[in-house]
């Protein structure tokens, strides 16, 4: 009876410490989750010419003038684009275009050309610019949240 009682005590134990490890991963989960959605003014109608200029100098040779993308390459605007990003981190598409592009000489654009091109993105993908700049801080960019349609 003792043994009954002991087993069940650690069962119960032991499962009390998995639903607590299980519930500090799921905190430290959504405490890494972005908090800020690109909805909320990310950046400035500024910063947004600035980077078409960017753009037009840098990315349009192959992605295009109208962002719709050139052959293999893709679309930096429309439906499929917006869907390829829904969820992440706009870190991610920032990492994007300041590490890997442009393709001919990847890594060379500056952390504040990097992101004048991400607000032009952002605009031409009829984000609404807000007053605040949008930063290359990375920890900023990881609290904001790419959705492909205004949160309710």
């Amino acid at each position: 009876m003792r043994r009954r009682l002991r087993a069940a005590s650690t069962m119960q134990l032991t499962g009390t410490l998995a639903l607590a490890a299980f519930g500090i991963t799921a905190a430290r989960l959504r405490a890494a989750e972005p908090s800020h959605s690109i909805w909320d003014g990310v950046y400035t109608a500024e910063q947004a010419q600035r980077g078409s200029w960017q753009f037009a100098s840098h990315c349009a040779p192959c992605h295009g003038a109208t962002l719709a993308g050139t052959g293999a390459v893709p679309a930096l605007a429309g439906p499929t684009f917006l869907y390829n990003w829904d969820g992440l981190a706009l870190k991610a598409l920032f990492d994007r275009i300041h590490v890997t592009m442009p393709m001919d000489n990847p890594g060379s654009l500056s952390p504040q050309t990097a992101t004048d091109i991400t607000a032009f993105i952002l605009s031409v993908n009829q984000i609404p610019a807000g007053n605040t700049k949008l930063s290359d801080d990375a920890q900023t960019l990881k609290n904001l949240r790419f959705d492909a349609k205004r949160p309710e």
